[in-house]
């Protein structure tokens, strides 16, 4: 996901107005990003499947599910279509959108859960962090701060799967013997 954000600020593959002006260089880097949303995707599942007995936590996980799932939608729709007729289809925004709208409230929910009972430390603030980016991003349309506020969610979850992956043998809701492999 991260590269995907980085490469559009090196090689600036689209014009201000949406125009691919680069369709080679579009087309990787919506790869790269939706190769990431799918990540997202299996770490999030991976996460729910071990969330805590709180409805709260089950929730926002859900929440976090169906939003990484949007942003599936949303980068493959928008590759397809930018490789068919030169853009992306403006209506798969919408699944990005509605996808953030979900990724910024669902770890939130999910973090907040947590901080009487976390796992491990430092986890439900990352889900918090994460949230509020993905917040920050759907609120702030001018670049760079759109994009900085991604960057800032996508390496909230990289953090949270390395940190979940160094704990070893526990889960994400604190059950022993549980390795976080999906993390």
């Amino acid at each position: 996901m991260l590269i995907g954000v980085e490469g559009e600020w090196v090689f600036n593959p689209q014009a201000d107005d949406g125009t691919v002006t680069n369709l080679p260089g579009f087309a990787m880097l919506l790869l790269t990003a939706t190769i990431g949303f799918a990540l997202l995707l299996l770490a999030v599942r991976g996460l729910r499947a071990q969330a805590s007995a709180t409805k709260a936590a089950r929730v926002g996980a859900l929440m976090s599910l169906v939003g990484a799932g949007l942003l599936v939608a949303f980068g493959m729709t928008g590759l397809i279509t930018s490789v068919l007729n030169g853009s992306p289809l403006e209506a798969s925004f919408i699944a990005f959108i509605l996808g953030m709208l979900l990724l910024s409230v669902g770890p939130m929910t999910w973090g907040l859960s947590l901080r009487r009972r976390s796992p491990t430390a430092g986890v439900w603030q990352i889900l918090l962090l994460s949230g509020v980016a993905a917040l920050t991003a759907l609120a702030l349309e001018a670049d760079p701060w759109h994009d900085v506020a991604l960057v800032v969610m996508f390496a909230s979850w990289t953090a949270l799967g390395v940190l979940l992956l160094r704990r070893g043998g526990h889960s994400a809701s604190g059950v022993p013997g549980r390795a976080d492999a999906h993390a």
